[in-house]
Parts: C-alpha cells; sequence; structure tokens
C-alpha cells in the first residue's frame, strides 16, 4: 500500500483557508495514488482549547469538514484519515476520522488522553480495511501506558495524528533530534506495530507552534521513512505490511 503523510501548514482558525490547502495538496500528490492519505490532530482548525473557540469552530461528525473531506477521498478513490473537533451533545471531542475510498466513514476515534473543556473518549478499536486492521489513536494517547495496553494485539497499523510542539523555540531541530524523536520510536516499539505519525506545521513566528513533519516506524522501533522536521512536506512512502494470510 502506498501511503502519503502530510503535516499540513495551517493557519489557526482559519478552517476554510486550510481545507482549501489540502485540496491543492492533494490534487499535487494525486499522481503517486496514494492509498491512505494521513493529517494531524485538528487538522482544519488548529489545536484549540478555549470553550469560545470550541463553539465557534467545533463541528458534527458529519458535518461541512467531513463532507469536503469525503468527496475528495471519492475524487482520488484513497482513504483519507484526519483530526478535527467534534462538536457532540455531551460536549467537545479531539477527533480523527478515517474515511474509505467511498468517502464514507468507516472509523472514529476520541482522544482519550486529554484535559478539559475537553471531554474525552473511552474506547481502542481497531477495525478491518482493505489493508489489514487499523487502529488510530491521537497525540497523547501515544504516551499512554495504559492506552496503549489496549490496542488490538492483531493490529497491522497504527494511525498516529499529532498537533505536537516545543515549549519556547518550535520547531526545534536540535531538541527533536537529541530529545524527542526517540521518543516517538519507543512508544511506537512497546505498541509493536507498525506506525505512521503526521504532525501539523504552524507558524513557526509564534511560540510553541506545531513543529510539523512525519515519521513511518516499524513494529520494531525502526525509522522506515521520515520527513524533515519543522516542513510541511509530503512524506510518500511504499508500505509492506506482514499480514499472516493477507489479513
Amino acid at each position: 500500500m502506498k501511503v502519503c503523510l502530510i503535516p499540513l501548514k495551517i493557519e489557526v482558525r482559519k478552517p476554510a483557508e486550510n481545507l482549501r490547502r489540502f485540496e491543492t495538496r492533494l490534487a499535487e500528490i494525486a499522481a503517486y495514488q496514494p492509498d491512505l492519505v494521513c493529517l494531524p490532530e485538528c487538522t482544519f482548525t488548529g489545536y484549540l482549547y478555549e470553550v469560545q473557540d470550541f463553539e465557534k469552530y467545533a463541528e458534527p461528525i458529519f458535518g461541512y469538514a467531513t463532507s469536503i473531506v469525503s468527496k475528495l477521498a471519492q475524487k482520488y478513490q484513497c482513504y483519507i484519515c484526519f483530526g478535527m473537533l467534534e462538536k457532540a451533545k455531551e460536549g467537545f471531542y479531539s477527533s480523527a476520522v478515517l474515511m474509505d475510498r467511498l468517502g464514507q466513514i468507516v472509523h472514529v476515534h476520541r482522544k482519550i488522553i486529554e484535559q478539559p473543556p475537553f471531554r474525552v473518549g473511552k474506547e481502542v478499536k481497531t477495525i478491518a480495511t482493505e489493508f489489514g486492521r487499523i487502529c488510530v489513536l491521537l497525540c497523547g494517547d501515544l504516551f499512554d501506558d495504559e492506552v496503549k495496553a489496549r490496542v488490538n494485539p492483531e493490529t497491522d497499523l497504527l494511525i498516529v495524528p499529532l498537533a505536537r510542539g516545543f515549549d519556547g523555540k518550535s520547531p526545534d531541530l536540535e531538541r527533536w533530534l537529541n530529545e524527542e524523536r526517540q521518543g516517538y520510536v519507543e512508544e511506537v516499539k512497546k505498541v509493536g506495530r507498525t506506525a505512521l505519525i503526521v504532525n501539523s506545521l504552524e507558524d513557526t513566528s509564534l511560540p510553541e507552534a506545531s513543529f510539523g513533519g512525519a515519521m513511518v516506524i516499524n513494529s520494531d522501533g525502526q525509522v522506515l521513512a521520515e520527513s524533515e522536521h519543522g516542513t510541511d512536506k509530503a512524506l510518500i512512502f511504499q508500505l509492506v505490511l506482514d499480514i499472516p494470510n493477507g489479513g
């Protein structure tokens, strides 16, 4: 399967512009014919955490953003996984949506390791797809041992959208190489499943901005492919999963 991880460069609180940017990026990489496109946490709004922002920018599933992404999945005949601010009856979640080639929602993961005023998810599910069994975690979920322990051992592929930055200067290549990068590798190794990790890229002139970049890490903790820290360069990789009996 050909995967494409896009550390989408965004402007926080400008979802319409960010959706248009994604449409442009998807058109640019369409020639590679990706089977699965992965985007960051809170892809089109940026990671927000104030109630007034939730009320203005959060959307239900199915809503405007999901309808646009659904049409793109159909147009380019690919699965798309993206993070969003979800508005539900009981409150607001950081959620990830996985759509199939028909633009149908096949999975929603609500982030478990999160702070108020967010609501928190309760389930870690693995779903069967044409590629094998896929599980989605969001950002801090990957760093919680109890959450990782709930990943089905029959999972073939883990997708982890992020919206992660450093306190102070971000991006910071030295800090990434010396501190952060190995942390991702170790957490994926604990799960023991191949993982696709993709981070948002915000305005790097602002403090604590999400620092972009993407990685493909195998079950042994080996980095198979990586895009440059602090960039929105798409990472396209031909991934071969070890699926017994073809899944």
